[in-house]
């Protein structure tokens, strides 16, 4: 998640075997969960998807995918509102806006449904004001999505380097985290600069790496949002004859962005396993409709991705090889 900003809405309509009235009492009592995300072919989306679709299978949760194909507040609007007639146990969303989302979902909080947060965070001082609590955000820390590429970009760039740090959106407050986390964690041992906002656009990325690589010369690291901005990046720095000069650590950790690890035209990425994040929101909803209360903030993992175990993780994704305590337990 520490990706590029995105959105995403949980909802669920249950189904009965047989007869008016077995549908309208399974609907009463079936665990019921929606899913609406902002691009149905989106590589990460794909796998939160697939792997809440399986659990869903597994914990017996009703699950009814969507997406909004656009990255307009608008549209994400128009899609939340549209499950609104539905009776839901939860609701979740990545939102593509922190703050246009806030009052639709306040109307479903109000409803007694329990509204998930994933991806981008929810502005938390709107949601106060609408009366919209969140039962959980669920996704990695990224504040230790920095920290890990920090750590990296120490081993594989000489004390004292210039790296900088290449802003996708302005107004994403998980990627404004990971920078945090990157900015501390590198401790006055790197000489950190910040870009100007690219948009997440490959082109606007290739020029403004191209002049930040122009106002500093002795320029040694980019740590950027995603792994699709790393490519971009790094196409900048081989146009700029900087290949190997300038290591490239990204944020995602997607079957593409671990290719290019394995390729050497990215040096890492963070993965972020949406997958797990599929899976544990729907336990989540299960055990919310089941009277059980689940914490403020479950914590999924990341993990640093380099030349030395990018095999493995290509052949475990979209799962990660590594254990990690559950943060439902």
């Amino acid at each position: 998640m520490a990706a590029a900003g995105v959105s995403l809405v949980l909802v669920v309509a249950g189904c009965g075997d047989a007869g008016a009235s077995a549908r309208s009492n399974d609907r009463e009592t079936r665990t019921t969960l929606g899913l609406v995300v902002p691009d149905s072919t989106s590589e990460t989306w794909g796998a939160l998807l697939d792997a809440a679709t399986a659990e869903g299978r597994d914990a017996d949760v009703d699950l009814s995918p969507d997406s909004a194909d656009d990255l307009e507040a608008s549209a994400q609007v128009s899609k939340v509102e549209a499950f609104m007639p539905e009776k839901m146990t939860c609701f979740a969303i990545a939102p593509v806006d922190p703050k246009a989302l806030v009052d639709p979902l306040a109307a479903f909080a109000k409803k007694g449904v329990k509204v998930f947060n994933v991806g981008q965070r929810l502005d938390e001082q709107v949601a106060q004001q609408a009366g919209l609590t969140i039962a959980s955000f669920i996704g990695p820390s990224d504040l230790e999505i920095g920290h890990q590429a920090v750590r990296e970009m120490l081993d594989v760039v000489p004390a004292g380097s210039t790296v900088a740090m290449v802003v996708g959106s302005a107004t994403d407050a998980n990627a404004a985290q990971q920078r945090q986390g990157f900015e501390d964690g590198a401790g006055g041992k790197l000489d950190v600069v910040v870009t100007d906002a690219t948009n997440d656009d490959f082109t606007n990325v290739k020029r403004i790496v191209s002049e930040t690589i122009g106002a500093h010369p002795g320029l040694r690291g980019l740590f950027v949002s995603s792994d699709t901005t790393g490519r971009a990046a790094a196409a900048a720095i081989a146009e700029a004859d900087a290949t190997g000069t300038v290591k490239v650590i990204s944020v995602g950790g997607t079957r593409e962005g671990l290719r290019a690890v394995k390729a050497g035209e990215l040096d890492a990425t963070v993965a972020t396993y949406p997958a797990s994040v599929g899976a544990i929101l729907v336990r989540a909803c299960r055990q919310v409709a089941a009277g059980k209360a689940v914490k403020p903030r479950l914590t999924t993992q990341s993990w640093l991705v380099n030349k030395s175990n990018v095999d493995a993780e290509l052949a475990s994704y979209p799962d990660s090889t590594q254990p990690f305590p559950d943060p439902l337990v």
